[in-house]
């Protein structure tokens, strides 16, 4: 019993650090824009597959080649950003539609180019070794990932409350007209926030690739975690993000280690649904991402 509990202990601060690492991206274009980005889930794959292909197709050095895909995200956002979003702003039906649209060519594009039998594998394993806790064992890998996506959480929490952009990003999430009034340029803001919050999704991916099989649907699951914290810890929230992705990582945890690991993400909807039931707008749900 003594092992399980170490097990729930280890792999609800791993689970938790994971949600957390996916849905920081996403929190801040909810808590900025005011766009449910539906095309989140493509940043994963564009990370991992441009990676791959600059890596193996067109032979250039690895680090370069992950240097490069970031780059492509920069700018495959930057062209979403001024040819859908920004048109369809104010009609959030055909945005919701629009950015979904190209998450799915996105996906079905990289799966005709690379199928899951090309078996993509990035080397960015920082360690092979097995962390052990009380009994309780985990792959290092996953405590590189965890330990990376608390740095980032840090970093993004001073980006956020110490600097002038992460002021002018919470003036725009609190209020958007008297923004307007002081003369904030929201196509620069609203384009570096969408870039600004690729870039964690693309280091989880990449740190994750080592440890968990890749394939053209991976954004799936990866976004779905995303939308999980950030609609239970209020959209647009960063703090209830935090609290959210610990909560689901005990879920996860629990399910996984005391009822059936098949149930974790339905454990994990159910928990959503009824914390939704009776604070709607999440657990801490504010006209501000922090």
């Amino acid at each position: 019993m003594l092992d399980v509990l170490a097990y729930i202990f280890l792999y609800t601060f791993i689970f938790g650090c994971l949600f957390l690492g996916t849905a920081i991206g996403f929190t801040i274009i909810t808590g900025v824009l005011r766009v449910f980005h539906l095309g989140y889930g493509m940043t994963f794959l564009i990370v991992a597959y441009g990676t791959w292909a600059f890596w193996r197709d067109f032979g250039i050095e690895f680090f370069t080649s992950i240097i490069l895909s970031f780059l492509l995200l920069a700018a495959i956002t930057v062209v979403v950003y001024k040819f859908v979003i920004s048109k369809f702003l104010e009609v959030e039906d055909y945005l919701l539609a629009a950015l979904l649209s190209i998450f799915i060519i996105i996906e079905e594009l990289i799966s005709h180019i690379y199928p899951e039998i090309v078996g993509v594998y990035l080397p960015t394993s920082i360690t092979k070794e097995t962390i052990s806790l009380a009994g309780a064992s985990v792959p290092g890998q996953l405590v590189v990932v965890a330990a990376v996506s608390l740095m980032i959480t840090f970093i993004y929490l001073q980006l956020l409350v110490r600097t002038k952009t992460g002021l002018i990003m919470r003036a725009i999430s609190q209020n958007v007209f008297a923004s307007k009034l002081m003369g904030v340029n929201f196509d620069r803001m609203f384009i570096l926030a969408l870039v600004i919050a690729s870039i964690p999704p693309g280091v989880i991916i990449l740190l994750l690739s080592p440890v968990w099989a890749m394939n053209p649907f991976i954004g799936w699951p990866l976004f779905t975690y995303a939308i999980l914290a950030t609609v239970l810890g209020g959209l647009g929230n960063l703090k209830g993000t935090i609290m959210a992705s610990f909560i689901l990582g005990f879920v996860f945890a629990v399910t996984g280690f005391l009822i059936n690991p098949r149930m974790m993400v339905l454990a994990a909807l159910i928990v959503v649904i009824l914390v939704l039931v009776f604070k709607p707008r999440g657990l801490a749900r504010a006209e501000t991402i922090w």
